[in-house]
This record gives structure tokens, C-alpha cells and sequence, in this order.
């Protein structure tokens, strides 16, 4: 017969089993382990930091190439701690990449905005970005490289190309038609002009 001493201790055993906190109960090796963040945390950051080795990001870039493969705490926490070190900065990006479209490939403005907006970023940034835009010195920077493969003897065939060619790359109304004429007028005018022929728009 089971005395009653021995009903009230497992009645207490019951009672420790049912209301202890979690954090005080024995841990449980493999479960436990599987069930922690950090591993999972340390995999996005290094997958993200990845790609940030190739060139700077937008953070919704980052956040997309991270959907799907880690939790949303976890992608929280890896921006957090990107942007706490520098590493994610919206604003700082999207000046870099205009001056990198100004550098090697002019573009207009509608078109780099369009392509920041591809990117995540948020609109107030790209109009700050671009704020003090030269559209003139781009759109003759890419113009000019263009143009000194085209013909010079039909103005109006040259007009119509050089303007379809800047239009494309996002130049529009006066800056388009004052651009096509004064390259026009330079490559007529050789001597007195900045366009050279020998620089061809790769």
C-alpha cells in the first residue's frame, strides 16, 4: 500500500513539473539546439554580407535575397545590426549610384529614379539623391560619346537618332533638344567644338 507521504511528494513533483519556469527544467541537447536563433541569425548576416562584397545594396535588396530562407525576426535583426554598422544605408546608396551612372554611364533622372525604385529604395530618398542633378552635362556627357559615330551630312537623320538614343536613357524635352543641337553644331564645327570623333560610345 502506497503510505501518504509517498501521494504528497508526487504530488509535489506534479506541482514543480507543471510551474517551473522553462529556463530552470534540464536543457535538452539536440532539440534545444536546433530551436536557438543565433545560428540561424549568423548564417543571414554572413549571407547578406556576401553579398555586399560584390557592391553596396539597398536594404530591400538585402531583405529580398534573405525572404523565404530565414525568419522575418531573424531578417529584422540582420538589417538592424547592417545598418547599426554602416553597412546598409539607404541614402548613402543611391547618391553612390547615381554617381556611378554619372561616371560611366550617363543616364536622366527619370531613369536612374526608376531604377532606385526597382531597388526599394523609398521615394523621398531618390528625390534627395537627385536633387542637385545635372541633366545638361549628362545628357551631353552621353550624347557626345554616341554621336561621334553618327553621320553628320543628313542633320535631320542625325537629329533623329541622337535624340531617340538620349531619349531612351531618360533625357526629355529642352535638355534633349538643346543637347542635339549644340553637339550638332560642335561636329560641324570641329575646331571650335568639344565632341571628338575618336571617342566612341561603347
Amino acid at each position: 500500500m502506497i503510505s501518504n507521504t509517498a501521494v504528497f511528494i508526487a504530488h509535489l513533483n506534479t506541482l514543480f513539473a507543471t510551474s517551473v519556469h522553462p529556463e530552470y527544467l534540464p536543457m535538452a541537447g539536440p532539440k534545444n539546439a536546433a530551436k536557438d536563433p543565433e545560428p540561424s541569425y549568423q548564417k543571414a548576416k554572413n549571407a547578406a554580407l556576401r553579398l555586399l562584397t560584390y557592391r553596396s545594396r539597398s536594404e530591400k535588396e538585402v531583405e529580398r535575397r534573405l525572404k523565404g530562407k530565414y525568419t522575418e525576426d531573424v531578417i529584422d535583426r540582420t538589417l538592424s545590426d547592417l545598418r547599426r554598422q554602416g553597412l546598409l544605408n539607404d541614402a548613402e546608396f543611391a547618391r553612390e549610384w547615381r554617381e556611378q551612372r554619372e561616371k560611366f554611364r550617363p543616364r536622366g533622372p527619370a531613369v536612374i529614379r526608376q531604377e532606385l525604385q526597382r531597388l526599394g529604395v523609398d521615394r523621398e530618398v531618390i528625390r534627395e539623391a537627385l536633387s542637385d542633378f545635372d541633366s545638361s552635362a549628362n545628357a551631353y556627357k552621353a550624347g557626345s560619346k554616341y554621336a561621334a559615330k553618327l553621320p553628320v551630312q543628313d542633320a535631320a537623320l542625325f537629329r533623329r537618332r541622337l535624340g531617340a538614343f538620349l531619349h531612351r536613357r531618360g533625357f526629355q524635352g529642352d535638355v534633349l533638344g538643346q543637347t542635339v543641337e549644340r553637339i550638332l553644331r560642335e561636329l560641324l564645327d570641329p575646331l571650335h567644338g568639344g565632341v571628338d570623333r575618336d571617342e566612341q560610345y561603347d
